[in-house]
């Protein structure tokens, strides 16, 4: 007899088939990633239009990305939690607030020197949308 979790089995019940570990297959993997980017593109030209509004509301706004990408990533990978969906969707708030920034300003560095006084609300912003979509996707 061997002790198990659920109480004494015998040792051929007490093996766990191979198929208990469950893994995030490549194919859901890629849907997450895909998911993760173009809601990402979607909410980056959501914070273009909505930019400007205070520091309440940019941390307003990083909840709900992070609320936003956490169960987008999750539809993604078929209701997958584990960690590496939590990262698929932090990097997916990332592409966020990176996005907008690539497509408004470009290579013209001198908006880019003149928005710098925002900087810190969208780093602040991305930090709570990444904390929030990690762990809605454990």
């Amino acid at each position: 007899m061997v002790q198990a979790p659920v109480g004494i089995k015998c040792p051929e019940c007490a093996r766990q088939p191979r198929s208990a570990l469950v893994r995030l297959r490549p194919n859901r993997a890629a849907r997450a990633i895909l998911t993760a980017v173009g809601a990402g593109a979607l909410m980056g030209l959501g914070i273009v239009f909505l930019q400007g509004f205070g520091l309440f509301f940019a941390l307003f706004l990083g909840y709900l990305i992070g609320i936003g990408m956490g169960d987008a990533v999750l539809w993604g990978s078929g209701r997958f939690r584990a960690p590496v969906t939590g990262l698929i969707a932090v990097g997916g708030v990332i592409w966020a607030y990176a996005f907008p920034y690539l497509l408004y300003y470009g290579a013209d560095l001198g908006d880019v020197a003149n928005s710098l006084g925002r900087a810190p609300f969208v780093v602040l912003g991305a930090a709570i949308g990444g904390y929030v979509a990690f762990r809605r996707t454990q």
